[in-house]
């Protein structure tokens, strides 16, 4: 475990803009940073990373927290092992107790499987380098293609020797658990229950996350035996999803981010040899097909992608594809075709740094120019072929989600093509529509059905609630409410209580606007709810909102003069909680959904604190009318059973409960118009 003065040491050394900016090119927005949100397919920046606050929100999938738990959830990290990524970060001493085999086994089976890898990726390179291996055989092959001491060491290179076992007998004996072996890709179980390596006879090429883990490998035959194949990777596993990776992220994002471009090529050693010559805004999609979260992954830290081909027409045919779906996220695309005999791997061992920016820059073309290019040569004058080919360039363009860039575009096939730009509008609007129609109809959701009157005629309950109610209600009585619909007024009093709990509530009128400083007669916030929830024994039912409430109050106390500087430390406290559900639940609660839409309106009213007389008291009631309303719905149940049963008495007694409750509820409701 580590202490908690530790704990705040990071945390106090920890700024969330640097933390962040490790992983997403930030760009500050007044107070704020903006970039694009890594946890989910972001187009446009939806990130709001706030310095002051040391929180982040995004503003299109929900996503929220604090330093600590962006680390969680983006690097698939436990709560000390985020704290110790950021202990790392600013050279933080962690000092904690020697973990036990029980503690190692409890880790998160992400974590694991990380340093599996990594234990991996050290044997792989030991062996690499080891003097004693006969001819040094996997080193020669490096050396062969021109790469330095430094470059191999950089990636972390390694060899895999012959035989397939060498590497899971090292690794048990070493104390790694087969299961982590097994479920790493690095090891395969044979019907019989032994163990083989995945990886033999192969030079190795480790594939690193964003923060420089290494996730999975590449391995590569040293001999011409076709009957096998030349290159095979680790199978998809908890840390590594291949349609996000990309090889070289982590070495090339800073060189990304400051180029602002990144140049996209298909190999490892593509990446590498681009890497020594200097070029190192480079990455590869690994031999696989280019995919959207491959590029959502560039988008982070650049709109602009370079797309390099070697002189292989059918290479370059069979991933064209890609071009499409860079458009499609809203990213500039150019393209790079190299000489006829080379591939970037080769052109960066013949050519210096210069003379590659240099050919890069003279040759880069547009997606058009490009396309036309590459398939003119086969229409042969034939109509058919040539309508073919203005349709496919024309959708492409149709890819383009901003109207500006996509016009530009249709002025310049309709120029190149001799034909009119309105025919090239009216197919454009025709595959967008289309387009449309098929993402609504997979992303449809079942709208609810009109809300349900309460007893009472309270008020109706909100839409998507109705299909919690059991299904065994009494027919023709009300049906009752359930927890999920209480956990609406629930959040509502946990955002006063984490937000303003240590703050004064001047109840009276004249006080409304009294200010920050707090009499001694005048309860705070969080003094209020809890005695007010206690007049009528009330709990919270969402376990959540209850966890919170209750450590809210059972929290070491430090007094403090300042209701700013209490408050600060509460929403610390709460999101830096290793609960996850508590941390994520506490920024989803206080953070604003609209802050920057709705900010010169919001800024024009009256501060949120100085309304904290009448908001808090407002929602304290609201809540307690809708448990009245629960009551109410499940009493109106009971009198309907009993006069069937033709039970008199008990029938009476339901109804004398039922008036009493509607009175209090009455009374209830005319202070919360009065409010």
């Amino acid at each position: 475990m580590i202490d908690r003065a530790t704990v705040d040491r990071i945390l106090d050394a920890t700024r969330i803009e640097e933390v962040i900016g490790d992983f997403v090119s930030l760009k500050r927005r007044g107070a704020n940073y903006l970039g694009l949100c890594p946890f989910h397919q972001d187009k446009n920046p939806s990130l709001s990373v706030s310095s002051t606050k040391q929180i982040f929100k995004c503003f299109a999938c929900g996503k929220a927290g604090t330093a600590v738990s962006f680390i969680m959830e983006h690097e698939k990290l436990s709560y000390p092992e985020a704290l110790k990524y950021l202990a790392k970060k600013y050279g933080i001493e962690v000092v904690e107790k020697e973990q036990t085999p029980e503690e190692i086994a409890a880790r998160l089976k992400g974590e694991s499987l990380l340093i599996v890898n990594e234990y991996a990726q050290k044997y792989y390179q030991q062996l690499l380098w080891d003097p004693a291996r006969t001819h040094l055989v996997g080193l020669s092959y490096f050396k062969e293609r021109k790469f330095t001491d430094e470059t191999i060491r950089k990636f972390g290179l390694g060899f895999a020797p012959a035989g397939g076992k060498s590497f899971a007998a090292t690794a048990k004996e070493e104390g790694y658990k087969e299961e982590y072996l097994v479920d790493s890709g690095l090891v395969i179980k044979r019907d019989d229950g032994s163990l083989s390596d995945r990886f033999y006879d192969r030079v190795m090429f480790p594939i690193h996350s964003l923060s420089g883990r290494v996730i999975a490998f590449g391995g590569r035959i040293l001999t011409s035996d076709k009957s096998k194949a030349k290159y095979i990777n680790s199978p998809e596993t908890e840390v590594y999803v291949k349609n996000r990776s990309l090889y070289g992220i982590y070495f090339a994002k800073t060189a990304i981010a400051n180029k602002d471009c990144c140049l996209l090529v298909e190999g490892y050693t593509d990446v590498i040899s681009m890497h020594q010559a200097g070029i190192e805004n480079v990455v590869a999609s690994s031999g696989t097909s280019l995919t959207v979260g491959q590029i959502s992954l560039i988008k982070r830290f650049t709109d602009k992608i370079i797309v390099i081909y070697d002189g292989d027409a059918a290479g370059i045919k069979a991933s064209i594809r890609g071009i499409d779906m860079i458009l499609q996220q809203g990213m500039k695309v150019e393209v790079v075709l190299l000489p006829p005999e080379d591939d970037p791997d080769s052109f960066a061992k013949a050519h210096s740094r210069e003379e590659i920016e240099e050919f890069i820059a003279s040759n880069k073309c547009d997606f058009i120019t490009f396309k036309t290019n590459l398939l003119l040569e086969e229409i042969d004058n034939n109509p058919i072929r040539k309508a073919q080919l203005i349709n496919d360039i024309i959708e492409s363009v149709s890819m383009i989600p901003d109207q500006i860039e996509r016009n530009v575009y249709v002025g310049q096939v309709a120029s190149r093509f001799d034909i009119k730009e309105d025919a090239v509008f009216q197919k454009i609007r025709q595959l967008r529509s289309r387009r449309t129609s098929q993402e609504q109809a997979r992303n449809r959701v079942m709208q609810s059905g009109p809300a349900v009157s309460l007893p009472g005629d309270y008020e109706p309950i909100p839409a998507g609630y109705e299909d919690i109610a059991p299904t065994d209600s009494v027919e023709g009585a009300p049906k009752p409410l359930t927890d999920a619909y209480l956990a609406v007024n629930e959040k509502e009093i946990v955002y006063y209580l984490l937000k303003f709990g240590e703050y004064p509530l001047h109840t009276d009128d004249s006080l409304l606007y009294g200010g920050k400083d707090k009499p001694a007669d005048v309860p705070t916030v969080a003094e209020y709810i809890r005695r007010s929830l206690e007049e009528d024994d009330l709990q919270f039912e969402n376990p959540v909102y209850k966890k919170i409430y209750d450590e809210y109050f059972s929290r070491p106390r430090e007094e403090t003069g300042d209701c700013e500087v209490a408050q600060g430390k509460i929403i610390r406290f709460f999101s830096t909680h290793p609960d996850q559900d508590v941390s994520a639940t506490m920024m989803d609660v206080i953070c604003d959904n609209y802050p920057i839409t709705v900010k010169v309106y919001r800024d024009s009213l009256t501060p949120e604190e100085q309304m904290l007389g009448k908001n808090v008291p407002r929602a304290v009631i609201a809540y307690r009318i809708k448990v009245i309303d629960r009551l109410c719905a499940a009493t109106v149940k009971e009198v309907d059973a009993a006069f069937k049963s033709g039970d008199g008495e008990s029938c009476k007694e339901k109804m004398r409960l039922l008036a009493a409750l509607n009175t209090v509820k009455n009374s209830l409701t005319k202070e919360l118009n009065r409010l």
